[in-house]
């Protein structure tokens, strides 16, 4: 999302961060890609789990139950952290981890009457370790300078992982071990690290215009919407992939690592500025995608379109929140918003979904894609057009700051020219006159309220400690000693 307002937190020649950003981003990536490998593994792995004991439709029930089930967690440590702070919601999250390694062992080794809650557990303290994330890689770009690579750089690995732990690793025990491990590392850079990349509340805060609650609301929107799309397709997969249909672990998944990346690169383009048109057209996409699907066109098709363009919606929805938490004052809500947004919505898609015992016609399922994408094409109009006024503040504030910036460093240059050139206070007065008059030696001199005498013997000792011999040549030096 191109939400500008957080840019006007840019502080020019922050030395002191600067060297600490290359070792904060890399935490960052680290910890995000950690995070997006045990989030859709343990997905993944849960459903394949409970394809064991239920059927294929359950199956889809319970992945939905799982997912609103990790939305409650992103309330739970968002609100941790408002109330008792930083330090403390760090501290019960460390904490609940240890009990989310047993409820994973649980959804290995239990049965169908308890499988499900052991996933509840899971994703619950796995939302929370979510919010925690995105909250922490919102305090590391606070300058947004390369977020959304960031971002894809760090989904396209989480995936990579994920595709290793399925397709090298033979034992499900083993892919249990590894997940836990994974965890293990999230959790120690949360121990040890306590530098501004993981100390949210640090972000400079901003105030809550209604400019800004009107973005947020229209993100919240277009995300929505743009799940149900998402979430009714990978619900198709889903159910294809607990039948038996297909095995989607295999390589097709490796498209969505590719688009994140993709997706990184092409968003981070002018400041992010494309952000909304370039995801209204991956959409579109997708809902050709979803109809060659739905008409019977080839699955493996449909499959490789929706995973590249739901590479390019996770990259979206997770910067996009990240931009808007900035502007928000419950900002660790809203860093993690974006996962929670998109869980919601697929949880209701796959409630529904379940609700329903016959599917509906394909005429009916197409009829309603396409509704939801003229409401998606309204949603993301206004986005936009919300944002535009944004963008018109940040520009003008930023040529302002530009302008300050480019006035202190001259004022400090020329500071630097008279002590080197042992100016005398008056000496740098008239020097100052002479570099933005072109007026007579008469003129300069009244408005220096000196004489034609004294003016011409203050030019005289400057000439003589610049090693210069006229008016001209002094200030010819100036500049060119100010190029240097």
């Amino acid at each position: 999302m191109g939400d500008a307002d957080h840019m006007s937190n840019e502080i020019t020649g922050n030395t002191a961060k600067e060297k600490s950003l290359d070792s904060t981003h890399i935490r960052s990536i680290v910890v995000l890609a950690m995070f997006s490998f045990v989030f859709l593994g343990t997905e993944f792995f849960y459903d394949n789990r409970a394809a064991e004991v239920v059927d294929a439709r359950k199956v889809l029930l319970y992945q939905s139950v799982i997912l609103l089930a990790s939305v409650v967690g992103v309330f739970m440590y968002a609100l941790i952290q408002k109330k008792a702070g930083d330090n403390i919601a760090k501290k019960v999250l460390i904490a609940s981890n240890f009990v989310g390694v047993f409820a994973l062992a649980g959804i290995m080794f239990g049965d169908e009457s308890i499988i499900l809650l052991y996933g509840i557990v899971f994703f619950i303290i796995w939302g929370m370790t979510g919010c925690c994330t995105y909250h922490a890689v919102a305090g590391a770009y606070t300058d947004r300078k390369h977020l959304t690579v960031t971002v894809g750089i760090s989904y396209a690995a989480g995936l990579f992982l994920q595709y290793i732990n399925y397709n090298v690793i033979g034992s499900m025990t083993i892919r249990l071990v590894v997940f836990i491990l994974a965890v293990v590392v999230i959790v120690t850079i949360f121990m040890v690290y306590s530098d501004t990349a993981y100390a949210p509340e640090k972000i400079e805060d901003a105030e809550q215009s209604a400019g800004s609650k009107s973005i947020a609301f229209a993100f919240v929107i277009v995300i929505l919407l743009m799940t149900f799309i998402f979430s009714e397709l990978d619900n198709i997969v889903t159910l294809v992939h607990a039948e038996g249909g297909a095995d989607i672990g295999q390589w097709p998944r490796l498209f969505l690592a590719i688009s994140g990346i993709a997706a990184g690169l092409l968003f981070d383009i002018k400041d992010q500025r494309f952000m909304n048109q370039m995801m209204y057209c991956v959409t579109v996409l997708s809902v050709i995608a979803m109809l060659v699907i739905e008409f019977g066109g080839a699955f493996l098709i449909g499959l490789i379109v929706f995973y590249l363009a739901a590479g390019f919606f996770v990259v979206y929805f997770t910067t996009g929140f990240i931009n808007v938490s900035y502007t928000m004052k419950w900002q660790s809500f809203w860093a993690g918003a974006g996962r929670a947004i998109n869980n919601i919505g697929a949880g209701i898609v796959g409630v529904i979904s379940y609700v329903i015992v016959k599917t509906p016609g394909i005429m009916a399922m197409s009829v309603t894609v396409i509704l939801l994408l003229v409401f998606i094409s309204i949603a993301v109009f206004v986005l936009e057009s919300l944002q535009k006024k944004r963008y018109r503040q940040y520009d003008e504030e930023k040529v302002m700051r530009s302008s300050e910036s480019l006035s202190e460093r001259t004022e400090m240059d020329f500071e630097r020219f008279a002590d080197m050139h042992g100016l005398t206070g008056r000496e740098r007065e008239v020097l100052q006159k002479l570099l933005i008059s072109d007026e007579s030696i008469q003129k300069i001199a009244d408005e220096l309220y000196i004489s034609r005498a004294s003016l011409y013997r203050h030019i005289s000792s400057m000439n003589e400690k610049t090693g210069t011999k006229s008016r001209l040549g002094l200030i010819q030096y100036y500049y060119s000693w100010h190029e240097e």
